[in-house]
Order: C-alpha cells, then sequence, then structure tokens
C-alpha cells in the first residue's frame, strides 16, 4: 500500500489581485479629484471690445427721467394680460 502525499499547490491569481488593485487606485482617485481637489480657474482674456463696458457701468441712470420722457409716454401696449379660471369646483362634494 502506497500512500502518496501531494504538496498543496495555491497559486496566486496574479491577474485578480492587479484588477483589484487597479479598480481600488481609480476609485480613490476619482473621489480625490471630485472631492477634495480645488479646481483651476479658467483665466480668460477678454477681448478688447470690453473696453466699453467700463464707460457704460460709469453712466448715471435716472429712472424717473425716463418715464417722464415722451419716447416712453408713447409707448403702448398691445396684449392684453391673461385671465386665469378658478381651480377645482365650488363645492367639491355636489356631484357631477
Amino acid at each position: 500500500m502506497a500512500i502518496s502525499i501531494e504538496q498543496n499547490n495555491s497559486s496566486v491569481n496574479w491577474f485578480n489581485i492587479i484588477v483589484a488593485g487597479i479598480i481600488v487606485i481609480v476609485v480613490f482617485a476619482g473621489t480625490y479629484f471630485l472631492f477634495f481637489k480645488k479646481p483651476e480657474l479658467i483665466e480668460v482674456v477678454a477681448p478688447g471690445q470690453f473696453g466699453n463696458i467700463t464707460e457704460i457701468s460709469k453712466v448715471d441712470f435716472k429712472p424717473q427721467e425716463l418715464l417722464q420722457s415722451p419716447e416712453f409716454k408713447v409707448l403702448r401696449q398691445f396684449e392684453s394680460t391673461a385671465s386665469f379660471p378658478e381651480p377645482g369646483r365650488s363645492n367639491p362634494f355636489s356631484p357631477y
């Protein structure tokens, strides 16, 4: 009677370990960039046409002068205001 003793061959599946490591790294990197990293401010150079905006911002606006001007008084309203019906029924318990 022969007793054969075999050594248990437990090989490590390196592919699964590497894939799991990559997934963990991607999850942690995504979490860091999504929640913890401050976004860089985008520097935009304004075109030369925006120079006129400073002049416009210095204009003194007087609404009373506008309301009293003849151009404003000539304006008319050509549309009527919308009228909305009352929602629901007057007596919700009455039969149809």
